[in-house]
């Protein structure tokens, strides 16, 4: 868990008094996202270690769990699919693999083409898992915002994340 943060409120409160011409709307913005973004986050990884698990472990295991069966992909597949560097994938794989997550074919001596496996526990765990952030997720969520604000809310970030984003088909 990270140190305790100002609530985005008192940082700009705080800004706009001491330096206004830096609380635009956008700057605004900006700052709401960066503690809404730090403020799940932190949240959601509490809820996974719960599961014995880090954060970087549950994305790999999700995202494998996310494509057709037999929800296997090469590391240079899944590497741009998750947040963490190639080196940092490296130890997570193995990690994953050891604990029986995952499997990784034998074969060819470059690791970066050895397909990286679901196996059946690895997905029963990666769908337990799901379920309780997502269910969480909606508890921090819902308590204040209706289905429809969520709904309109996803609808704006999808329009702005749609122009910042680089196009990856």
């Amino acid at each position: 868990m990270t140190e305790p943060r100002y609530p985005a409120d008192k940082l700009l409160t705080i800004r706009k008094k001491h330096w206004p011409e830096s609380v635009t709307a956008v700057g605004e913005f900006m700052v709401r996202i960066y503690r809404l973004n730090s403020l799940m986050r932190d949240s959601v990884a509490q809820r996974i270690a719960a599961h014995n698990l880090s954060f970087m472990e549950f994305e790999v295991l999700i995202t494998l769990r996310g494509v057709a069966p037999p929800y296997e992909m090469i590391p240079t597949e899944l590497y741009p699919a998750i947040l963490i560097s190639s080196g940092g994938l490296t130890k997570v794989l193995n990690a994953l693999q050891e604990r029986g997550f995952i499997t990784r074919a034998e074969g060819t001596a470059d690791k970066r083409s050895k397909p990286v496996r679901l196996t059946a526990k690895g997905r029963t765990l990666a769908e337990r898992v799901m379920a309780d952030v997502l269910d969480h997720g909606e508890n921090m969520v819902l308590g204040e915002f209706s289905e429809a604000d969520v709904e309109r809310a996803t609808r704006l970030l999808h329009k702005l994340l749609a122009t910042l984003e680089p196009a990856n088909d």
